[in-house]
């Protein structure tokens, strides 16, 4: 081997071992930003769901969608009260916790309670026979009928997962094997909003509510 092609081979192995060590650098480089992004996230969110929860239990505390009758001494049901529902919504726009996902999610569940009401007959619409068949019967913000003292303060969230811009996870109040509950926030602008809450799916279709009021009344 000449020179002139000695110097060239060693030049050509120096590029080669200088740009592989420049790839794995980079490579060492976006794990790590990687890592820091998701453990920013992982504080940020957790901020957000016990604050939402504080702000849940002692500033607003609903659940379920509130039903409207004529007048006050009607006990029968016509719809969704959307009187309450509009001031519920701009509440909840006003907090800065929920996207528009959400709250686009929030409306189709009131539109099809209210749909599947108008349908029913008076026997389901009658507010004086106890819990009518649109309400879960359980609070929607934790599928839960009782919990722990400010629970809030003591949610943990788990098993993240990060898809098309929406990071799904699990919160709980206790070690990971107690209730998981789901939920979903996507960033807007630079700030995590909730933009889906497990609660929320156990409301019905107007032909599920149709189903269950036909099969009830054979």
């Amino acid at each position: 081997m000449n020179k002139v092609n000695y110097i060239l081979l060693v030049f050509a192995a120096t590029i080669f071992l200088t740009s592989c060590n420049n790839s794995d650098g980079s490579k060492l480089t976006k794990k790590k930003n990687m890592q820091l992004q998701f453990n920013v996230d992982s504080i940020e969110l957790t901020n957000l769901v016990r604050n939402l929860y504080e702000w849940h239990e002692k500033k607003y505390r609903n659940n379920g969608f509130s039903l409207k009758v004529n007048s006050p001494s009607d006990s029968i049901f016509t719809g969704i009260d959307w009187d309450i529902y509009n001031k519920e919504v701009e509440i909840y726009k006003k907090t800065n916790f929920f996207s528009d996902e959400f709250l686009d999610r929030y409306k189709t569940i009131a539109l099809t309670i209210d749909s599947s009401i108008k349908k029913a007959s008076l026997k389901w619409r009658n507010k004086n026979d106890g819990i009518p068949i649109w309400d879960t019967d359980a609070d929607d913000w934790c599928s839960c009928q009782d919990y722990p003292d400010n629970y809030w303060e003591k949610l943990t969230l788990n098993n993240f997962t990060y898809d098309n811009d929406v990071m799904t996870f699990y919160w709980t109040w206790g070690s990971n094997s107690q209730k998981q509950y789901e939920m979903k926030a996507k960033k807007i602008n630079g700030v995590w909003k909730i933009s889906y809450m497990e609660g929320f799916k156990y409301y019905e279709t107007v032909e599920d509510y149709d189903k269950l009021m036909n099969n009830l009344d054979k």
